[in-house]
């Protein structure tokens, strides 16, 4: 059974660069790869590095199909601290990505809907080539969030205190308290996965995450149930 593989990044700009290569990598390998991506300040900067590399190189990601992670429930899609703000921002609308290359949640009609829709589309798409993730400062993957137990499905989320008081939050003028999110199974479906390790307030939750114990409370822990992960972490912060 493959090990988890670790690597130590001096800092943020260093974890960011080999974040924007390991895509970079993962695209020439397959041009029509499905990926997964993340958002929040952990992998914003790798995805504004992604970008001028793949204009600089002039590689063609025009077959490749991006997947958003998760979305908050209840909020216009445009509104700034979206998800789907985020990703247009920085990746999407920067690279002219077409819709059709593009799953997310609708999360402005039914959520249950929204979560039948994108887990179709993965499907159509043989699975996910590649799930980018960040660790959340209580343990959470995407919004799946530490709990006596867990969805295994894209599902309807109820977020945790904690999440509730996230950065992209704060541009919000209502408070949040769900969000949609794939489930666990679904992330671990993957082929690969990139587990991002950046960030203050996230040393107890990476320390917990170290003693390789699976627990709900900490549903990153299931990484280690994976056979092909790679953890970068920040060693300016871990």
């Amino acid at each position: 059974m493959a090990e988890m593989i670790f690597k130590g990044c001096a800092d943020y700009q260093s974890l960011s660069e080999y974040t924007s290569q390991y895509l970079l990598d993962v695209i020439r390998a397959k041009p029509t790869a499905t990926i997964c991506l993340a958002t929040g300040g952990s992998p914003a900067l790798a995805y504004t590095l992604f970008v001028k590399q793949v204009k600089r190189q002039q590689l063609d990601v025009s077959h490749v199909t991006f997947v958003k992670l998760d979305e908050w429930a209840g909020v216009p899609l445009n509104a700034p601290g979206t998800c789907e703000t985020f990703l247009r921002q920085h990746l999407l609308t920067p690279l002219g990505i077409d819709e059709n290359h593009y799953i997310s949640f609708d999360t402005e009609g039914s959520a249950e809907h929204a979560c039948e829709q994108v887990t179709h589309q993965i499907r159509q798409r043989g699975g996910l080539d590649l799930c980018l993730l960040g660790l959340g400062k209580n343990g959470h993957l995407g919004l799946n969030e530490p709990a006596p137990s867990l969805e295994p499905f894209t599902h309807v989320a109820q977020l945790d205190e904690r999440t509730q008081g996230h950065a992209m939050l704060k541009a919000l003028s209502a408070p949040v308290t769900q969000g949609v999110t794939l489930g666990l199974k679904e992330i671990l479906a993957a082929k690969a996965i990139l587990f991002l390790v950046t960030g203050e307030g996230k040393q107890q939750a990476f320390s917990e995450f170290l003693t390789r114990k699976v627990s709900t409370q900490l549903p990153a822990s299931f990484l280690w149930l994976h056979q092909h992960a790679t953890c970068l972490y920040d060693e300016s912060v871990c």
